[in-house]
């Protein structure tokens, strides 16, 4: 008979992402809108509109298709009750996206992309002190996305809809240290057979949401003020979902597996920006701006279902989590150098979502608000056909320390102090987009 574990939306949560953002999100989509801080929502810069403001795909003609690859490599020093810091190095995650936008008649546009809006990655030494809570996290979330844009006043208001289609799959390792358990037991067909266990324990989780996918809403508008500067508003829906797979324990001599099963809820969120070409009536210079609104509150736990060799049961466990709504704002500047070459530069702060409150902190999501700067360069076409863009970010956590302790058993319950420092991560980014 399987039994349920609910262990799966440690994957979200746990995902320590940030290797990317604060929470797990992930929002650099393609080399020039992330050159920009990715703060270009009032007016996107080619099909990856489809991500930041499909509304204003109405500003852009016949067909247009933007690739991007990016890769990105999140670390940090951990430091243990004031010990040896431990490296926190998940080694490069790559994500390529795709956009397709085609202009339609009576002033509608249709547009298409495939993106990776979620996602964590963290790794430790399998010797750390805290390695019962995370030894290695990994979250991927690959959003599929069709929308629909109309004008409702031609070159001035714009609206677009759309779902959004998710696919999760989620990893997590922990060793377990039972240290001294010498009385446990184990059933066989003969009899009782003695199953010492001693520090050689470790807990898999996998899972994916496969015979779930999440499906939520996208929707937003531009308002062009003049030709020049435009507001845009973005939403995208709460999504719900449920992530299935399997947890496997291993110790010494024992081994146990069990059925993951738990339901998720993918955060809701906002962003109002605005974008100025030709800012401050300068011609060649472009000036955006935007902030979100992040409804990360609905982290609040994560429950599953362990194997304790010490009981020989398994037993209901949860990850408290209890996140905060967060705000996520920043700008971005550009400059036309010549006909063909563009530089681009940005800045975004982002709110760290946890309370770090004893036993609500995790070791696979490295605390602290983030800075994250960006520039790159943008080369197109004489005849504005080709443009290929490549871009850097460095996103820098500021130093944290949280407090620790094991949710999982009885037998330890000391607190621990971590200390977050020369957190970073680097993010490189290159795209092409084609006009036909």
């Amino acid at each position: 008979m399987k039994t349920t574990k609910k262990a799966l939306l440690a994957a979200v949560a746990l995902s320590g992402i940030e290797a990317f953002s604060a929470g797990f999100g992930f929002y650099e989509m393609d080399a020039a809108s992330t050159a920009f801080g990715g703060h270009v929502f009032g007016q996107p810069l080619n099909a990856s509109a489809v991500y930041y403001n499909p509304a204003a795909m109405s500003t852009l003609t016949g067909t247009v298709v933007t690739l991007d690859f990016t890769a990105v490599n999140p670390r940090a020093d951990a430091r243990v009750d004031k010990k040896h810091d431990t490296r926190m190095n998940s080694g490069w995650i790559c994500a390529p996206t795709f956009f397709i936008t085609q202009e339609l008649p009576w002033g509608f546009h249709f547009g298409f992309g495939g993106f990776a809006d979620f996602g964590i990655a963290s790794a430790y030494n399998n010797h750390w002190e805290l390695k019962y809570d995370s030894t290695e996290t990994s979250f991927e979330g690959y959003t599929l996305q069709p929308v629909l844009s109309y004008e409702i006043i031609d070159d001035k208001w714009s609206f677009a809809a759309g779902p959004r289609f998710t696919y999760c799959t989620f990893e997590t390792k922990m060793k377990r240290d039972f240290k001294f358990v010498d009385n446990m037991y184990m059933l066989q067909s003969h009899g009782y057979l003695h199953a010492p266990v001693r520090g050689k324990d470790r807990l898999r989780i996998h899972a994916d949401n496969e015979d779930d996918i999440g499906i939520g809403l996208a929707a937003a508008t531009q308002f062009r003020v003049t030709d020049d500067f435009a507001l845009g508003v973005m939403y995208r829906s709460r999504m719900k979902t449920e992530l299935e797979g399997r947890s496997s324990w291993r110790g010494s001599d024992l081994r146990h597996g069990n059925d993951a099963k738990e339901k998720i809820q993918l955060p809701a969120q906002v962003t109002l920006g605005f974008n100025w070409d030709n800012a401050l009536w300068v011609e060649g210079l472009h000036l955006g701006s935007s902030v979100s609104w992040i409804e990360w509150s609905k982290m609040s736990a994560i429950r599953f279902d362990v194997y304790n060799p010490v009981s020989g049961q398994v037993e209901k466990n949860s990850i408290k989590m209890d996140w905060r709504n967060t705000y996520r704002a920043g700008f971005g500047v550009g400059y036309d150098l010549t006909k063909n070459w563009t530089v681009l530069g940005g800045y975004t702060y982002d709110w760290d979502p946890c309370r770090n409150k004893i036993g609500y902190a995790h070791t696979m999501l490295p605390l602290g608000d983030r800075h994250i700067a960006s520039t790159g360069l943008t080369w197109k076409t004489d005849d504005g056909k080709w443009e290929i863009s490549v871009a850097y970010a460095m996103i820098i956590l500021e130093s944290k320390t949280q407090k620790i302790k094991d949710e999982y058993y009885d037998y330890n319950k000391t607190v621990h102090k971590m200390h977050t420092h020369n957190a970073y991560t680097s993010l490189v980014s290159a795209g092409v987009t084609y006009h036909f």
